[in-house]
């Protein structure tokens, strides 16, 4: 990597894993400018929207509120929530899983979103209050295949 890198709005990565109504763009990323231990972008959850349920791996996460208002929901259950507006920050230990509304109805809600790593981003995970069929494993073998 040779001297600093400056990545113009056009110029994003656009690639990145999205979660439902949120849009990412990597700013500093390994597409954009080779980095490997760092990845930060420009994150924007359209008016009265959410994002999947996901968490970030083993990367930690800074999130800070440019714009608009959200509320953030996070644990096993989604049970804590918090909200947040301009000028907050928030940080988002590896593997919690979590879930952004954007609260308003009319306007966007922006977030500079920083993480402690460059692989791995973003893994959407079942919402846990939502009932899931069981599965009936008297059936199947050892293998896991029917009888």
């Amino acid at each position: 990597m040779d001297g600093i890198k400056v990545v113009r709005p056009s110029e994003r990565y656009k690639g990145v894993v999205q979660s439902g109504a949120m849009q990412r763009e990597a700013g500093v990323a390994p597409e954009t400018t080779g980095a490997t231990g760092i990845w930060s972008g420009y994150v924007t959850t359209p008016p009265g929207l959410k994002s999947s349920v996901h968490h970030h791996g083993d990367c930690e996460t800074a999130i800070y509120v440019v714009k608009g208002r959200a509320l953030f929901r996070w644990g096993d259950m989604l049970q804590h929530e918090a909200e947040v507006g301009p000028g907050d920050f928030l940080f988002v230990p590896p593997h919690e899983i979590h879930q952004e509304e954007n609260l308003s109805d009319t306007e966007t809600c922006d977030l500079i979103v920083s993480r402690g790593c460059a692989g791995i981003l973003t893994i959407n995970v079942d919402d846990p209050r939502e009932a899931r069929p069981v599965h009936d494993h008297s059936n199947e073998d050892v293998t896991g295949h029917s009888r």
